[in-house]
């Protein structure tokens, strides 16, 4: 596989999922002043973040140009004013509103005359996200939830976010928790509606602290389950099929080999039916999470 063709590809299929006219799978969108495209409010965000990500990592102009028609000041501010009404507390928290801090952090690399609502919006949504991980920090059933609410994933996309000073000392002081909780979260079970797999997340929450110079020691023994024909029922086991991969994004490749992380991509990519059938259960967000591994192995994010 040509690591060119994959990003091409999924900036095709992750494009015209952003622009799809159809109505969202739920009537809640936001503002509705952007974010109205793809599955639904979320899917939208990080697809935005995304191809952002991609048009600056591809040098591609064109595609920075249209994303940044979309993403104008005066339609974040419509979400950012929508976000903070209060009957609209609960809306995509923390999933979502997680998302959306990553690619204002991404939109940050790009729009430098429009650091001033970035950066108000950006301290905005770190203090919301931290609030909530301190608020469930005392619940397992919350850490060990790999569904809507995820919280070591919500951890992790914090730092990825690259938050200010104060928000980092708050997470360092959440890090006890997850020490009481590591044992359960290597060896919980996930169940099969959830989409992330803990371990994963947890290795790469590790890796936000320690050096990485002590070399590569992630090993997942749990064999994907590749071989199904998707349905709503089980179409979340795709997505974690590649959560599962993202460490090995940081191993580095021997004597010039494909590393496990781009052989399994590989693996995943030729599965028809899990990326070429069925493909409206994934097509708004396992392109997404194969670029955020990618990223990964370019040495971005971390």
């Amino acid at each position: 596989m040509d690591r060119n063709r994959i990003v091409d590809e999924l900036k095709r299929i992750i494009y015209a999922d952003l622009v799809r006219v159809e109505p969202h799978c739920f009537t809640d969108v936001g503002a509705g002043a952007v974010f109205t495209g793809s599955f639904d409010w979320h899917s939208s965000v990080h697809a935005h973040w995304a191809l952002l990500s991609m048009a600056r990592l591809t040098d591609d102009a064109l595609l920075q140009s249209k994303l940044l028609s979309r993403l104008t000041p005066e339609n974040l501010e419509a979400e950012r004013t929508f976000l903070n009404n209060a009957e609209n507390v609960e809306f995509e928290m923390p999933y979502g509103r997680a998302w959306l801090l990553l690619m204002l952090a991404e939109l940050s690399k790009h729009d430098e005359n429009n650091d001033l609502l970035l950066n108000s919006f950006r301290k905005e949504l770190e203090q919301q996200l931290t609030f909530w991980l301190e608020q469930n920090s005392a619940s397992n059933e919350v850490i060990l939830n790999g569904g809507y609410q995820p919280w070591l994933f919500i951890f992790l996309l914090l730092q990825f976010s690259q938050p200010n000073l104060e928000i980092l000392h708050r997470l360092e002081a959440l890090r006890s928790q997850i020490e009481n909780t590591r044992a359960t979260i290597t060896t919980t079970q996930p169940e099969e509606s959830d989409f992330f797999y803990l371990p994963a997340i947890l290795y790469l929450i590790d890796q936000t602290k320690e050096s990485r110079e002590k070399g590569f020691c992630y090993y997942d023994d749990i064999t994907p389950q590749f071989n199904q024909n998707l349905s709503f029922k089980n179409c979340h086991q795709a997505g974690m099929n590649v959560v599962r991969l993202w460490p090995y994004a940081l191993e580095k490749p021997v004597n010039g080999c494909d590393s496990i992380f781009f052989k399994g991509l590989g693996r995943i990519l030729s599965q028809p039916d899990q990326w070429k059938g069925s493909f409206e259960l994934i097509s708004h967000w396992i392109p997404q999470f194969i670029w955020l591994g990618l990223m990964l192995e370019q040495g971005e994010l971390l």
